[in-house]
């Protein structure tokens, strides 16, 4: 008997042995848990846990942890760091992010997706930490649905805070669910499908979405060039010159047969050259006509890659006057666009070489070939523009020619360009005295813009009423300039006043003269317009005592008012 029990003992102690022996799978699977630290643009960092799904370097890890970040590092089990440079997918309503990190290792230790969700009554695991040093386990208790097929899990079990965002896995070691804490307190376990983190996936319009828009590393690149080149400009606007040229870097890399990366990484080089230089920053020139020569072999069309050398070197030299380097400057320009003149005709050529002539100050050669550009498909606002300022800079040049080629600048242009072409044509009119024609251009410009008019606008146009005789309209104006200023201008009152004048309305013509001395006591001219306002109204001793203060103060015109009736 005595022996049977020892037997009995021997076998039951094996059995709770083995019971209590944690499966193969465990200490590989924890290798695939990391620890992620991410710092925001003020220094502020936090951190959380992580794990790898890919032997590529895609890892899943809190949002919160990424919240308002602008770089992450992750440190993997044997203390490796693994910068984070690409954003794959998040949710901030679930909490979850998926992204990828850079240099990845040959042996990269990740968890295997399952490929089955498990149901209810089954065995989920969670790997141990440091705090809670041995495996746990507990039965799926309940499985939702969330945003369509995908599985939501609840496990009646408290969830140490070290074990938060951990894998949940099946009793085969393979990843289900990404752990998340109970936030009603009420002691559970939940999991978030892995099946669904792997369905983030950011698209260029998902940029602007708050999930987004709170993360400052950039999210990954579409699989689509068009798309993805849309957000490698929305970049541009975002992320410091530094990081800019990480994001290009990446760009080039994963297009590499795609000129148009290397001639945006060029650009940045040379417009950036000071910030991006350790040493000589001019170097940086160096490496932006290297990435011009690929993006020319690249290019099928040989006239492009000789374009694009030009219009680089021409637009850095026309920043900066000062540079001298090498071959960046305004003759290599111009003989890069002849080579590529020579292979083919486009009017973006044609247009480079109207700039650069313009520059040149050769205005016969500039306008020629803005006109060639004018006569094409490509005709812009700004191509008539040019030809426009250029016809301005011709001896002998027909102003009505000039005001033609600002009204097709005005037709080719959204209305907020248009608006400055007009007030254009409205000073050329001024200058030809055609007054009503300009309040036209004026009435053109305030529909153009929207009726966004400041004081000034009300003023010219006050000026070009007044001079067309429209009294009525020209005081109109001057009452909108002085509520656009908050009355704080002299000059609109002594318009106002000269208006009132023309008006025979004596007393406020005084009244504002009086306004515009108030504001400004050395006003002379003010003095004058007060003196008439006040002869017209037969008080010659107070006007001839207004026209000698507009004298002391230096007005040009009062000595004949003060001739003809202060004497």
């Amino acid at each position: 008997m005595n022996k049977l029990i020892i037997i009995f003992l021997t076998v039951f102690q094996g059995i709770a042995a083995t019971a209590q022996k944690p499966p193969k799978w465990v200490e590989k699977a924890s290798k695939a848990v990391f620890v992620l630290e991410a710092t925001s643009k003020t220094g502020v960092s936090k951190s959380g846990n992580g794990f790898f799904i890919s032997e590529k370097g895609e890892a899943v890890a809190s949002y919160e942890v990424f919240r308002n970040a602008e770089k992450a590092v992750v440190t993997t089990s044997e203390g490796v760091k693994l910068n984070v440079t690409q954003v794959i997918g998040a949710d901030d309503m679930y909490g979850v992010v998926r992204f990828k990190v850079a240099n990845v290792p040959k042996k990269l230790d990740y968890l295997k997706v399952a490929q089955l969700s498990p149901a209810v009554g089954e065995t989920s695991y969670l790997l141990p930490s440091k705090e809670e040093n041995k495996l746990t386990q507990g039965a799926i208790a309940e499985v939702s649905k969330m945003k369509g097929s995908f599985d939501y899990f609840r496990i009646d079990r408290p969830l140490p805070v070290s074990q938060e965002n951990y894998p949940l896995l099946n009793s085969a070691g393979e990843v289900f669910a990404m752990s998340q804490a109970d936030a009603s307190g009420k002691g559970k376990t939940y999991g978030l499908s892995i099946a669904y983190i792997q369905s983030l996936h950011a698209t260029t319009t998902d940029m602007f979405k708050r999930a987004y828009s709170e993360i400052g590393i950039r999210t990954v690149w579409s699989s689509d060039y068009n798309e993805a080149r849309i957000s490698l400009m929305l970049y541009a606007s975002q992320q410091d010159a530094v990081t800019y040229l990480e994001t290009l870097n990446d760009f080039v890399s994963t297009f590499p047969d795609n000129a148009e990366g290397y001639i945006s990484r060029a650009t940045h080089y040379a417009f950036h050259r000071s910030e991006l230089g350790s040493g000589d920053a001019q170097e940086n020139l160096d490496l932006a006509e290297a990435d011009l020569e690929t993006a020319s072999k690249l290019n099928k069309n040989k006239g492009d890659g000789w374009f694009e050398k030009a219009k680089l070197i021409y637009n850095v030299v026309l920043n900066d006057s000062t540079l001298q380097y090498k071959n960046w400057n305004t003759a290599t320009a111009d003989e890069y666009l002849q080579n590529a003149l020579k292979e083919d005709s486009r009017p973006e050529y044609y247009m480079l070489a109207g700039d650069i002539a313009f520059g040149k100050q050769d205005y016969e050669k500039a306008f020629e070939n803005y006109s060639i550009v004018n006569q094409s498909n490509e005709a812009s606002g700004l191509s008539f523009y040019f030809a426009a300022k250029c016809k301005q800079q011709m001896e002998g040049s027909n102003p009505f020619e000039i005001i033609t080629l600002l009204d097709s600048a005005a037709s080719k242009s959204p209305d907020t360009e248009a608006a400055g072409y007009v007030l254009e044509i409205a000073e050329l009119k001024t200058q030809m005295g055609l007054f009503a024609d300009v309040v036209k251009e004026y009435d053109r410009y305030w529909l153009l813009s929207g009726g966004n008019a400041n004081d000034v606008f009300y003023y010219y146009r006050e000026q070009a009423k007044f001079r067309s005789e429209d009294f009525e309209g020209a005081m109109s104006d001057i009452d909108k300039a002085i509520m656009a200023s908050d009355g704080l201008n002299p000059v609109y009152y002594a318009e106002k006043a000269s208006v009132c004048l023309r008006l025979k309305d004596y007393l406020k013509a005084q009244e504002n003269a009086g306004k515009a001395i108030e504001l400004q006591p050395d006003f002379a001219s003010a003095y004058r317009i007060l003196g008439v306002s006040q002869l017209r109204q037969e008080k010659k001793k107070e006007a001839c005592v207004s026209f000698n203060k507009a004298k002391e103060l230096g007005d040009a015109v009062v000595e004949r008012l003060i001739k003809e009736n202060c004497k």
